[in-house]
């Protein structure tokens, strides 16, 4: 039913009442079973705590304003730029408490959120954003201003956000959940409870995108009454406007961020002239089409350099065979580029990337530089002679599919391109390994 503020409340009024069934704590079981399957260790861990009743417990704990979450565990992740970003995890009971709010929440912050953001909500993603954008007839008139911001979930004020929450987070059971994850300093680090510091709504747990997603609402609503064209995809900015209007708005944007106490990125700071290129979510857009931007290309390149050289040190160490290299580094590759079939919709490289993609422009290149670090991590060289000691069919052997074949297969329709990918690389339906894969002991587990 609906709420007194049109939000989705339960019969007793409260967004969270829920957790005193089975049901959402079920579902996001089976939510995180479908996108990491390979979690063995996390799912046994939930199906422990529905099996021996805990979930219930917890959900009456939280209903009556009495649960406090445990300290969640910091650590660090390694960037693709070389940078490190702060994380955190919760235990168990607490990481499948906040996944089941969060499935309740998330019809709730559909109606909440702001419709130029289209982060973590259902109907979001990188082809919502750019169909909102593109739909203006004058876009190729038009400046842009392309803005990110520094470590967004981790930079956000605590103590704002919960001021600024929408109606339906306000009520007493959830508002004191929010309130006593988010204002607890404590975190585990290195085994012991610390005072984490400043670590605002914490990436890497169940709650930080809804929250991001939320927390800039209003700030949506004054840019898109500025008369711009706008989309965000939560620390992600893209503003067109006539150029004399740009950088008022820009003004607009950075007084409002400085004022929340978050900092620009500089360095993905991007203006560009009408008919100049500007680069959004990893895609460029010049000329009409969609390539992917120069980063991406970067981010991916890099990728292939490192886990190339990391396999090449593990086969001069155990003096493995060049073919075994070879195949890890192109399993390694085809899970990172095409995932596993659960994953694939939403998480893989080429579903988030290739079905934007006017043309396969750049991917080409791509193809060849992947090939190369194959080859460099079975021989140690980049020369002709590498071409020669590692053809491209034993490439294709080993189960290399190259992006351009991928993306014209994808813009076939989606049948093709899940029978490609299957026949190519052995990510069938049932996960790795299918025809042709690479056995699980052909390198190093922990590569790349």
């Amino acid at each position: 039913m609906l709420g007194a503020s049109g939000s989705v409340l339960g019969a007793s009024g409260s967004v969270l009442e829920g957790l005193a069934t089975d049901g959402p704590w079920v579902g996001a079981v089976e939510a995180f079973r479908q996108r990491n399957p390979r979690r063995l260790d996390r799912l046994g861990a939930y199906e422990r705590i529905i099996d021996e009743g805990e979930h219930l417990r917890l959900g009456a704990d939280v209903l009556a304003g009495r649960h406090q979450p445990a300290p969640p565990r910091a650590g660090w992740l390694n960037k693709a730029d070389g940078r490190k970003k702060r994380i955190f995890q919760y235990p168990a009971p607490d990481e499948l408490l906040f996944r089941a709010v969060n499935g309740l929440l998330q019809p709730v912050a559909v109606q909440e959120a702001s419709p130029w953001c289209h982060s973590f909500l259902p109907g979001g993603g990188a082809r919502a954003a750019f169909r909102a954008v593109l739909a203006d007839p004058e876009v190729e008139a038009k400046a842009a201003l392309r803005l990110d911001i520094s470590d967004y979930f981790n930079s956000i004020d605590v103590a704002d956000l919960l001021r600024r929450l929408p109606e339906p987070f306000t009520e007493a059971p959830l508002f004191r959940l929010l309130s006593a994850a988010l204002l607890d300093p404590r975190v585990e680090q290195n085994g012991t409870v610390v005072d984490g510091g400043v670590k605002g709504i914490m990436a890497g747990t169940p709650l930080a995108p809804l929250l991001a997603t939320l927390y800039l609402r209003d700030l949506d609503h004054e840019v898109a009454a500025g008369g711009a064209t706008y989309a965000r995809y939560s620390d992600d900015f893209l503003v067109l406007a006539a150029p004399a209007d740009l950088p008022e708005l820009e003004r607009l944007v950075r007084d409002r961020l400085h004022e929340r106490r978050l900092r620009v990125n500089e360095g993905k700071t991007m203006v560009a002239a009408p008919g100049q290129g500007w680069d959004f979510l990893g895609f460029r857009y010049q000329d009409g089409a969609i390539r992917l931007a120069p980063i991406t290309e970067r981010k991916l390149k890099a990728r292939s350099t490192r886990l190339a050289r990391s396999l090449l040190r593990w086969r001069e160490r155990n003096d493995a065979p060049p073919e075994r290299a070879v195949g890890a580094f192109v399993r390694r590759t085809n899970l990172r580029l095409f995932g596993v079939p659960w994953e694939r919709a939403e998480f893989s490289w080429a579903t988030w990337f290739l079905p934007m993609l006017h043309r396969p422009d750049g991917l080409g290149a791509l193809d060849q530089h992947v090939q190369r670090e194959a080859r460099y991590a079975a021989t140690g060289r980049r020369t002709g002679r590498s071409r020669a000691l590692v053809p491209y069919a034993a490439l294709v052997e080993a189960g290399h599919l190259p992006l351009v074949a991928a993306f014209w297969a994808m813009h076939r329709d989606d049948a093709s391109y899940e029978t490609l990918v299957a026949s190519r690389t052995g990510l069938g339906s049932t996960g790795w390994p299918g025809p042709g894969a690479v056995p699980d002991d052909a390198g190093p587990l922990g590569a790349g």
